[in-house]
């Protein structure tokens, strides 16, 4: 079994060698993992060995900084999580829609900040793709990169790689924060859930095998200040959202009022950033042996999920929470080719999605984030400056189309190092439409 990880230097990865080093399926596997980053290549490296010997399992890893060496050894199961710049460009993201009066909550996956950084990470992320097909396209692609869905669509209708799935912690996000309203372990917790990656809503809920709804009646009337905007959706459409207020915000033009100040814009943008840092302070403390193997485990809640997922492939069958396919029928009423969130079985079969049905009025909100996901993936990997326009004016969040236009002309500026697929004509074009 060969596991690669691209863009090792992620904090996904030690999670996912703990994973490999306490299963005994796993274990056996050989590890590629792979960072244009010499310096956290290294590190990872040195990381994946203090496990492995922390843990009493030898494992078996190599390092290198092209993924094109996959070529020569091939490859069973591919993880990749790779970003440019993340926190520096994400900022802008945030702050140039603001400046104009467009109030995004996140500015990550949703509204134009999540627009801008499609059109970066797209081509990112299809070229590593299409270097995983030159060794195996048999090989199950596992995505971890944002904006989830619309960089799982494009690897999907881009190339020839036959089983592509984005995967999302957000789904452990809802139990954790559940689990603290409703007093219980994060494992009592189970759901069923469907849609859109983070904008996905509750059909079954159940806390210690009871009606989990009829517990949360009662304990949102104890405290009516949890999630404020997820309490409204609740109230109208009667489905509980996940995965928190502030992701599902970031389609939604009235969310920016409800979502609690701490828990977005620069505040948690900064906050995720040292969260990086805290982790990755950990785990130089454990290479040290500062940190000893009680607390690394402690810190280690969950296992990874895509090595879960493999579990279930080779032999230990899961029932999957979450996962990143395309639509094919799984949800009425969103389009085919549109990646949807949905529940699975996985066996050494294969990964069995479970169709969901949702509320017309649900899948109405869906729908037009399925078609913005469709446009602005397929605008990055044409340089499309026409989707581009039709993705800003699509978007619910914006208030004021002239103002969208000048804020994307903005931030593909600002951004235009990482944007080769356009022309500076292009951005020209968004500025003229502003005028008309």
């Amino acid at each position: 079994m060969r596991i690669a990880f691209i863009g090792a230097g992620s904090i996904f990865t030690p999670l996912a060698l703990y994973t490999i080093s306490t299963s005994e399926i796993l274990s056996k596997a050989e590890i590629y993992l792979i960072d244009v980053n010499e310096e956290r290549l290294k590190f990872i490296e040195a990381v994946g060995k203090k496990i492995a010997k922390t843990f009493k399992k030898e494992l078996k890893i190599e390092t290198f900084q092209d993924v094109k060496a996959l070529n020569k050894m091939g490859v069973d199961y591919a993880v990749i999580s790779v970003e440019k710049e993340r926190y520096k460009r994400w900022k802008l993201d945030f702050e140039i829609p603001h400046k104009y009066g467009i109030k995004q909550v996140l500015g990550e996956n949703g509204g134009l900040g999540g627009l801008s950084h499609t059109l970066r990470v797209v081509p990112l992320v299809l070229d590593v793709a299409k270097a995983i097909e030159d060794a195996d396209k048999d090989a199950h692609v596992f995505i971890y990169s944002n904006p989830e869905p619309r960089v799982a669509y494009a690897v999907n209708e881009y190339t020839k790689l036959k089983h592509v799935y984005g995967l999302c912690t957000g789904y452990l996000e809802r139990k954790e924060s559940l689990a603290g309203l409703f007093g219980v372990k994060q494992d009592e917790i189970s759901f069923i859930a469907a849609g859109l990656n983070h904008f996905t809503w509750i059909k079954e809920l159940k806390v210690k095998d009871k009606d989990g709804y009829l517990l949360l009646e009662e304990k949102l009337k104890e405290k009516p200040d949890f999630e404020p905007l997820s309490q409204l959706l609740y109230k109208v459409f009667n489905l509980y959202p996940s995965p928190s207020d502030n992701h599902v915000g970031e389609y939604l033009p009235f969310a920016w009022e409800l979502v609690p100040e701490e828990k977005k814009g620069l505040k948690w943008i900064e906050r995720t950033k040292k969260e990086g840092e805290t982790i990755r302070k950990l785990l130089k403390g454990f290479l040290k042996g500062i940190i000893p193997k009680f607390a690394f485990q402690k810190f280690i809640q969950n296992p990874d999920v895509a090595m879960s997922i493999i579990e279930g492939l080779e032999g230990k069958e899961k029932f999957q929470e979450a996962i990143n396919v395309p639509n094919d029928g799984l949800i009425e009423g969103l389009p085919r080719e549109a990646i949807v969130e949905i529940p699975a079985k996985v066996s050494p079969k294969g990964i069995k999605p479970i169709k969901v049905e949702l509320p017309k009025e649900i899948t109405a909100l869906l729908r037009v984030q399925a078609e913005i996901q469709m446009l602005s993936s397929e605008a990055a990997v044409e340089g499309s400056i026409e989707k581009v326009a039709k993705a800003v004016l699509l978007d619910p969040v914006m208030n004021n189309a002239k103002n969208g236009l000048l804020a994307m002309a903005e931030l593909m500026k600002v951004h235009s190092d990482a944007l080769p697929q356009f022309k500076e004509s292009d951005v020209g074009e968004l500025e003229r439409l502003s005028n008309i």
